[in-house]
């Protein structure tokens, strides 16, 4: 039983590693950019939506309490970032991203959430203390838009005024991260499935190889 669920688990990871793979490639081209900026919001819907599907058979039903929250409360202060310029910095998403609801894209919440959600599952495999393992969940998250920021400007996810990113962007980040991360430690919520930590950085690869070619 054991070996089938790291045999699923890895088919699953194949496959987000494959459509990534298809995403750097296109993006490579300028032929084909065009084509996978139309197709980007709904390759990060398949991609949430799977792992959905996974943590629904494998993970604590509280989980998805956590995942709710998360979800809404993010999406709830991307908004008044955009809005009001106050957490992140003074900054406007484009079209790339997809259906937008006060100017903030729907599909934001479930990049925080499955950001923090797979830093946490491999923080924790270092980390018994969760105020550490939060800690370093963070650590990771703003290493992750670190690497994200530059990609997501060139390809108009989103755009920062006067072009730079201020550094209370990863602070908040950091903040952000930490708090949601805490919140799932103190929880003590269950995962098996190795997917979320797989696709977190499956993630990272598709930035940092983007960030070397655009």
């Amino acid at each position: 039983m054991e070996r089938q669920k790291l045999t699923q688990d890895l088919t699953l990871t194949l496959v987000l590693a494959v459509f990534f793979a298809v995403g750097i490639t296109g993006h490579l081209f300028s032929s084909t950019r065009g084509i996978m900026l139309l197709l980007t919001p709904y390759t990060l819907f398949f991609a949430a939506l799977l792992l959905l599907t996974v943590l629904y058979r494998k993970a604590d039903k509280n989980l998805f309490w956590w995942i709710g929250l998360s979800y809404f409360s993010t999406f709830l202060i991307e908004v008044i970032g955009v809005k009001t310029g106050f957490i992140f910095g003074d900054y406007s998403y484009g079209k790339t991203l997809g259906i937008k609801i006060f100017e903030t894209p729907l599909i934001i919440g479930l990049n925080w959430v499955f950001v923090i959600l797979g830093a946490s599952l491999s923080a924790k495999r270092i980390f018994s203390n969760r105020f550490a393992a939060a800690f370093f969940t963070a650590f990771l998250a703003v290493i992750f838009d670190f690497l994200l920021e530059p990609v997501a400007v060139n390809l108009d996810y989103w755009s920062w005024s006067g072009g730079i990113i201020p550094l209370q962007n990863y602070a908040a980040w950091f903040i952000i991260s930490f708090i949601y991360s805490y919140m799932f430690f103190s929880l003590k919520l269950t995962v098996t499935t190795t997917l979320p930590e797989n696709y977190f950085y499956i993630q990272i690869i598709f930035f940092l190889v983007l960030n070397s070619a655009l």
